[in-house]
């Protein structure tokens, strides 16, 4: 079974059908974001993907790095990979609902990039409606805590 890879290439080399285009040269292409980089997500093999559109910057065969760094690299759904994992391991109610508002958000940023503006604004109101529903007095010891469990 092949693995999730993402490739990561120089935005402004390829025009709006990329995904379109790949798909039509049999690659399984889960998405294409458009961000700091253009971001082709596959479960596939990335040599197809190189044959046709050449060597990307990176490669991500598994996520690594923090959320910081991933956050401000505009790597958002590798941002809300990382965070998802910790949400299902998380016990306390709070750090829960801390964590699914920052995954909303990661979710609404993606949405946004790809021009899905209507369905990024509902994310972004369920991010915010989660966190403005979190205990004042908690919300820096969650966000120290984010920084550092990531």
């Amino acid at each position: 079974m092949m693995s999730r890879v993402l490739l990561f290439y120089r935005r402004g080399i390829f025009n709006d059908d990329l995904k379109k285009f790949l798909r039509i040269n049999n690659i399984n292409v889960v998405d294409v974001r458009i961000g700091k980089y253009i971001e082709v997500d596959i479960i596939d093999d990335p040599k197809k993907v190189i044959s046709l559109i050449g060597e990307p910057l990176f490669m991500v065969t598994e996520i690594n790095g923090t959320f910081k760094q991933l956050f401000y690299d505009m790597r958002f759904w590798e941002c809300h990979e990382i965070l998802e994992e910790k949400w299902r391991k998380a016990e306390n109610k709070y750090e829960k609902n801390f964590l699914q508002s920052i995954i909303l958000l990661c979710a609404s940023l993606i949405k946004y990039l790809k021009g899905e503006v209507d369905v990024s604004n509902m994310l972004m109101e369920k991010a915010l409606s989660l966190i403005s529903d979190l205990p004042q007095e908690l919300l820096p010891l969650l966000y120290i805590s984010l920084g550092l469990n990531t």
